[in-house]
């Protein structure tokens, strides 16, 4: 049995970025049929935060909503990500398949939101949620939030924690340096998000794959934030490297083919 690490689809919560998270339902119902043939393991349909006029459904991601847009499968389990200062506990049914088709829940936090970022995780936890806590910018936390997370007494209910190139100026050998920072923090689990602003989101992802992370994020044609992140066509098609059965880019591909005239 190998480790393998796992793979989160996160192009309509980071994409959503470009467009103020206003997806056409069709694209994201196709999107994430591709996402389950493909052998992805986790589909991040967007953000669960306050609810703001500007944006589309998918900022806020509000249960009712999702029901009608996916009939979700084990295969492939979705997941939202709530931003520390801008969610609610109580935007948060308890996770029962007729209340919430929301299996995973991330929690985003700055360095400076920390502590009301593990409140958040506990009590995501206790409604039943798996969590993985990230940390952004994970570049800016100094020796003093580094012994927050250290000292965090329930490192245990998560998942994993994921650190994220917020700036995409990490090189390989930084991966493994914040691997090694958090592993002695004493986390167990951890994953990692790739920002491709110097053309290495997806050279780092694979450093993270080689090491064993617990998951990476990735995007259709690596769409996100500032300079995108890890192609997600790209990662699968690496995985099926090593994981021939699970793993296949070819659903990924015909999806991009049958909408680049849009």
């Amino acid at each position: 049995y190998v480790k393998m690490t796992k793979i989160i689809d996160c192009t309509i919560r980071d994409g959503g970025h470009l467009n103020n998270w206003k997806f056409d339902i069709d694209f994201v119902k196709q999107l994430y049929s591709a996402a389950v043939n493909a052998g992805v393991d986790y589909f991040e349909v967007g953000y669960r935060n306050i609810k703001n006029n500007n944006y589309g459904n998918f900022a806020f991601c509000e249960d009712d909503f999702l029901f009608a847009v996916f009939k979700n499968t084990e295969k492939c389990k979705l997941s939202v990500m709530a931003d520390t200062g801008k969610t609610d506990i109580n935007l948060f049914k308890k996770c029962l398949p007729n209340l919430t088709p929301i299996s995973m829940v991330r929690i985003a936090t700055y360095p400076e939101k920390i502590d009301e970022a593990f409140n958040l995780c506990e009590e995501l936890k206790n409604k039943g949620y798996e969590i993985i806590l990230n940390l952004m910018a994970f570049a800016k936390y100094n020796e003093n939030d580094i012994e927050k997370l250290k000292n965090w007494k329930n490192k245990a209910l998560l998942s994993a924690v994921c650190y994220s190139d917020s700036f995409g100026s990490f090189l390989p050998d930084d991966v493994i340096k914040y691997y090694n920072q958090l592993k002695e923090c004493g986390f167990n689990s951890i994953s990692f998000h790739a920002h491709n602003n110097l053309q290495l989101a997806f050279a780092n992802s694979i450093t993270a794959v080689n090491s064993d992370f617990y998951s990476v994020d990735a995007s259709l044609n690596g769409i996100g934030r500032s300079a995108g992140i890890t192609p997600v066509e790209l990662i699968v098609w690496y995985m099926k490297k090593i994981n021939k059965e699970k793993y296949n880019p070819i659903p990924y591909l015909e999806f991009i083919f049958s909408h680049q005239d849009e």
